[in-house]
């Protein structure tokens, strides 16, 4: 009989697409510095990720076929009747959502970024710019709490993994020859409500310390203790773009360079890479031992 899928299946199927994803993505690339080089590689091996994601989701899913994941699961893709498959469309819609508009949102803000940094072309005061390059890394955490929030519910609900899945209503159903345990799904509810505290307490404590230091008018470091938030100046507010950490939006401390060429607080991007090994930025995967800690190259602050 059918009947909705677990939370524990759905994790695996996307487990073992993410597994076969990263050996079609290591083929490609591999394939693309035979061809065209190491240096071209690097300056699109975003994009060649990219394309080899929706090539996999264009054979599989959009052509009414189950991915290796669904299929390893014995798990099927339905509209949110659970009785019909989803439409091509709403197929469609769901590979868009879910591979191209983070990249391109991604890319978005990099382009911006590196424009009102380098540009004197565009028409805008320093202020107005400063402003911008302020507004950026603010962009990029909310939708990192955006996706962490989303995972909470699902971790609690069970139904969509992904947030394309939840704005086209595709869901899962499968085939099982005995009724699932009632019992099955606690474990997954309490990480869940346990994920959605720990991110609300992360951004009460991380907006208490920024309040503070706006009323004192003064940039302030954050306690060694709060590991949620790293170690940095919390006001931002004359702080220069390019001296700035991505992830705790203060001006950076021990600087430290990642593979791709971004810049972090050495205690940010370690605390980072302890659940995630990737560039929070471009999403660029190395291992921790990759990172490589910058010497004499925070500029000296004058009090």
């Amino acid at each position: 009989m059918f009947q909705p899928a677990g939370t524990a299946e759905i994790i695996r199927s996307h487990q073992k697409d993410d597994s076969f994803l990263n050996s079609l993505r290591t083929t490609v690339a591999e394939l693309a510095q035979r061809i065209a080089g190491p240096r071209i590689w690097i300056q699109w091996r975003r994009t060649l990720d990219v394309c080899a994601d929706v090539i996999y989701l264009l054979l599989t899913t959009c052509s009414d076929l189950q991915t290796v994941g669904e299929e390893y699961v014995n798990i099927i893709l339905t509209d949110s009747t659970l009785r019909f498959l989803p439409s091509k469309w709403r197929r469609a819609t769901m590979t868009v959502l879910q591979v191209c508009v983070p990249y391109i949102l991604q890319s978005s803000l990099l382009k911006l970024e590196n424009l009102l940094q380098t540009s004197t072309s565009i028409n805008l005061t320093p202020a107005a710019r400063e402003v911008i390059l302020n507004l950026l890394p603010l962009v990029r955490k909310t939708v990192s709490v955006i996706h962490r929030c989303h995972l909470a519910m699902f971790y609690i609900h069970g139904v969509f993994y992904h947030i394309a899945k939840r704005l086209t209503g595709i869901h899962y159903i499968q085939y099982m020859t005995k009724e699932r345990s009632e019992g099955s799904m606690r474990p997954f509810q309490i990480l869940g409500i346990l994920s959605f505290l720990q991110l609300v307490s992360s951004l009460l404590l991380h907006l208490g310390y920024l309040v503070v230091a706006l009323h004192n008018g003064k940039n302030s470091r954050l306690p060694s203790e709060t590991n949620s938030f790293v170690e940095a100046d919390t006001s931002g507010t004359n702080i220069p773009a390019s001296e700035k950490c991505p992830l705790c939006l203060g001006r950076r401390h021990q600087s430290t360079l990642t593979p791709c060429g971004h810049l972090y607080c050495w205690k940010c991007i370690h605390e980072w890479c302890v659940t995630k090994q990737e560039c929070p930025l471009c999403r660029d995967q190395f291992p921790v031992n990759r990172l490589i800690a910058l010497q004499n190259f925070d500029p000296v602050e004058v009090r």
